[in-house]
């Protein structure tokens, strides 16, 4: 058997067998809800002082891969339902050093009727009821820094209470 023919049975055995052991990473997620609420603050004029914030729905999706469950990409909508409805979004890195520990940060937006653009942070706690549902309470704070809904050099925040569920999809 020549060198070169040697080599490249050797390297097609080795490739045949590797093959048998390697597997793809596999994608994993969830699905939710959370009602919003808490307190904001950094306007003017009739939204001068701390009040109550706008009360919210956010619809969640969380996304990783099994070689590194603890880094996760999260996506909401978001709905405000009072005092007027608005849509919005975020998206999210998510650290989830253990089980029932997640920390988050982002971007997030109010889309419509006018639009805001800024910044979000949070912490949640997970709490595992089944096989498949978990049960979120999230404290978060928001910044408000762009847009529309926003009166000139001002910066509005947000210190929300989260609270909903999570239903593992895949």
């Amino acid at each position: 058997m020549t060198p070169s023919l040697a080599a490249a049975a050797t390297l097609v055995a080795l490739t045949l067998l590797g093959a048998a052991s390697a597997r793809a990473q596999e994608a994993h997620g969830k699905g939710g809800i959370d009602i919003l609420a808490g307190l904001e603050g950094g306007g003017t004029g009739y939204a001068k002082g701390v009040r109550r914030s706008r009360t919210a729905l956010r619809f969640a999706g969380e996304a990783w891969v099994d070689e590194d469950p603890t880094h996760q990409l999260a996506v909401g909508a978001l709905v405000e339902l009072e005092p007027v409805a608005s849509f919005g979004a975020d998206v999210r890195y998510q650290l989830r050093p253990s089980d029932t520990i997640v920390l988050g940060a982002g971007a997030t937006a109010v889309i419509a009727p006018k639009y805001m653009l800024g910044a979000t942070f949070g912490f949640g706690y997970r709490l595992r009821v089944s096989e498949t549902v978990e049960l979120n309470f999230s404290p978060s704070a928001n910044v408000y820094f762009w847009g529309s809904d926003l009166p000139t050099n001002t910066v509005l925040w947000q210190a929300m209470l989260g609270v909903g569920a999570r239903v593992d999809l895949f």
